[in-house]
């Protein structure tokens, strides 16, 4: 059984004394959806797979020194914010530190919700929400018809677009409900919808992906030979 964290940007941050904390709310659903995800390669029989977010992609190079010191496997994700083009710039920035553990959605962890557009209206109905074009194919939509899930600029942007364009949700207003556009929220819808995702679709999509799930792998060969 091989110990795995993932640490994952994300998480709602607060001050308390001076250290980092988590709400308690937003880490767990953070945690659970990308648990979800990774368990589908990652499985019990072989890992104890631990998710932890880590908060804004400042505390990524902190979090590389601890790997450094620790023989246990981690790895991190965050977000790329650009295109693939840009990965080398962004590895150099953490230099001279082992960049090896350091994986990236590309653009953002909304690009891979991007690439599977069907569990939109799916979530849409877990949450009770109103599809105001149902004679409509979201995937049709031409913010991202057509376009390889990687090179969608603004991804987050885009979502929240959709949402807006195609769910509603009913407000209360001067003591009556009426609809009001769903907006996405990155902390709260951004979770649940990782846990909808299907991973193997992930892996064929975005190549950093498939090198972080080989990577796991191969370290996992590696400390049963061991």
């Amino acid at each position: 059984m091989v110990d795995l964290t993932i640490y994952v940007e994300g998480g709602a941050w607060i001050s308390a004394g001076g250290d980092a904390a988590l709400t308690i709310d937003n880490s767990q659903v953070f945690r659970e959806g990308f648990h979800k995800l990774f368990s589908q390669k990652l499985s019990e029989d072989h890992f104890n797979l631990i998710i932890q977010p880590i908060g804004s992609v400042t505390q990524t190079r902190n979090y590389l020194q601890k790997l450094s010191l620790r023989k246990n496997a981690g790895i991190i994700l965050i977000d790329l914010d650009g295109p693939k083009s840009e990965k080398g710039l962004r590895l150099e920035h953490y230099k001279p530190l082992d960049t090896s553990r350091l994986f990236f959605m590309v653009q953002e962890m909304e690009s891979w919700i991007l690439s599977q557009p069907e569990i939109l209206s799916t979530y849409a109905k877990f949450e009770g929400l109103n599809f105001k074009k149902p004679d409509e194919n979201l995937s049709d939509d031409s913010l991202i018809k057509n376009i390889h899930p990687e090179e969608i600029s603004n991804p987050s942007e885009k979502l929240n677009t959709l949402f807006r364009k195609y769910f509603s949700e009913l407000k209360i207003r001067g003591g009556k409900p009426k609809p009001k556009a769903k907006s996405y929220s990155k902390s709260k819808d951004g979770p649940r919808l990782i846990g909808l995702l299907n991973l193997d679709s992930i892996i064929t999509d975005f190549d950093e992906a498939e090198r972080l799930i080989s990577f796991v792998m191969i370290r996992e060969i590696k400390s049963q030979n061991d």
